[in-house]
């Protein structure tokens, strides 16, 4: 069967839901919440709720058995999660600021998306062949970066220009809009026969795969120690180093810029030396980047920030990648659903706890103010230093997983530039010929120039 039309409507689908997607993640979602006057703890739970929300990946067999196909089960649960979202901007017009309801609404929408996600991977895995879903994954996520880049810093540019209350408001309109937009070109979707579907436990047909469970115990931690810390980037950016929103756009930017291009260059890449190789090799530099944060202060923001927008792109375009493609890689084909829904529920577990945790952490350490020579060190910067260390043994519990891996990243590069260097020694001819070459050319140019100047000047002495 040919589904080239969902192929492409994934696409635009795609850009659609980022840019309501967007208004959850990274400083926005912070200044949105300091719209609805939210704590440190509330805070905390808000900036990973696309990652708590997972747990409820678990009621995606009984919503697929009620439903009777994965595409209306994936329709009913992207109705609830898309239309909740028109909420929040009602929330700002009619002046009902409270941090309760905007922690109920975007559980929901939350939630439901993630039951949306599981019926989506399990139809477009059916969709896309597994040796083409790195090159394809890459394209998408490619396309979608870049309307981050547009979205991102229009957002931005509204809430500097109109102010953070009517700015935040025109904002949560259009993402809701988005939301909608994304569920209608759903429903156009195509949906492969499937010939399976689970009948007994969803953990006890997915934990019966070794490989499966040691990548579950690495998403459960890796999950805890994204949440611990990663609501609090922003709040650091915005309460602490007093940047505007304009500015953390343009950081924005040029990590959406730099994620563009690798995501297309991962895509390749993986599918040539392992999706393992390349996840692993983006785990430890994102360990690195989060370590970096505790030098993070008024006096060298300007170019740690650079840093961490580079690195940062280079490394978090491989992870959003890799870790959805060695899941699909992992799971059987006929029970793709479990597989995902206890990766999920793993997921979420660890980072409601991360979130709990990172919380109260930060609650008593946003307290704390150190100068040490010369350079102030705020208590929540401690936090990124503990989380940049557990990122680390993320890493080390990742390379467990047996997947395909031909090759280390830093390993590949090196044998590439030794064999371009090897080339170049070996065959000295091909570059002679070419340095030969562009001398001819330069000479015979020379004498046409002297002989003018010859010429010119012989016209003078008549």
């Amino acid at each position: 069967m040919d589904f080239s039309k969902t192929q492409k409507l994934s696409f635009f689908e795609g850009i659609a839901y980022n840019a309501a997607f967007m208004l959850t993640q990274g400083f926005i979602i912070t200044g949105l919440a300091f719209q609805f006057n939210v704590t440190e703890r509330v805070l905390a739970i808000i900036g990973v709720i696309p990652m708590i929300s997972q747990m409820l990946q678990v009621f995606s067999p009984k919503l697929l058995k009620i439903s009777g196909s994965r595409k209306r089960a994936m329709l009913i649960s992207a109705s609830i999660a898309r239309y909740s979202f028109t909420v929040i901007p009602l929330f700002l017009l009619l002046n009902l600021k409270n941090q309760y309801l905007l922690l109920a609404s975007l559980l929901i929408f939350g939630a439901f998306n993630s039951l949306t996600g599981n019926f989506w991977i399990s139809i477009m895995k059916d969709i896309i062949p597994e040796e083409r879903s790195g090159k394809f994954f890459g394209l998408r996520n490619l396309l979608i970066s870049l309307s981050s880049m547009v979205l991102l810093f229009f957002y931005s540019l509204l809430i500097d220009i109109l102010g953070e209350s009517k700015g935040f408001l025109l904002v949560a309109v259009l993402g809701a809009l988005s939301a909608v937009i994304s569920r209608l070109i759903l429903g156009k979707y195509e949906d492969p026969p499937k010939k399976t579907f689970i009948t007994g436990s969803i953990f006890t047909e997915a934990l019966r795969d070794d490989r499966f469970k040691k990548f579950l115990t690495f998403a459960l931690f890796w999950n805890f120690t994204i949440a611990l810390a990663s609501p609090f980037f922003s709040y650091h950016q915005i309460v602490n180093l007093k940047l505007n929103y304009s500015y953390l756009s343009i950081l924005g930017f040029i990590a959406t810029g730099v994620s563009m291009f690798f995501y297309f260059l991962w895509g390749k890449l993986a599918d040539k030396i392992g999706h393992q190789s390349v996840a692993e090799f983006s785990l430890f530099t994102a360990s690195i980047l989060a370590s970096m944060w505790i030098f993070m202060n008024e006096h060298t923001f300007k170019y740690l920030l650079l840093v961490d927008s580079v690195v940062g792109g280079i490394a978090w375009s491989g992870i959003n990648l890799t870790l959805f493609t060695l899941l699909l890689g992992i799971a059987d084909s006929s029970k793709v659903e479990a597989y995902f829904a206890v990766f999920s529920f793993a997921s979420g577990m660890g980072a409601l706890f991360g979130a709990l945790t990172g919380g109260f952490l930060a609650g008593w350490l946003n307290l704390l103010k150190l100068e040490i020579g010369g350079m102030t060190i705020y208590g929540i910067q401690f936090l990124f230093l503990t989380g940049g260390i557990l990122r680390g043994i993320s890493w080390l519990l990742l390379k467990r997983v047996k997947t395909r891996k031909k090759v280390s990243v830093p390993r590949y590069f090196f044998y590439t530039v030794s064999v371009l260097s090897r080339r170049a020694a070996s065959r000295p001819y091909e570059y002679a010929s070419m340095i030969i070459r562009i001398s001819q050319i330069l000479k015979k140019r020379k004498p046409r120039r002297s002989a003018r100047v010859e010429r010119k000047n012989q016209s003078y002495v008549l």
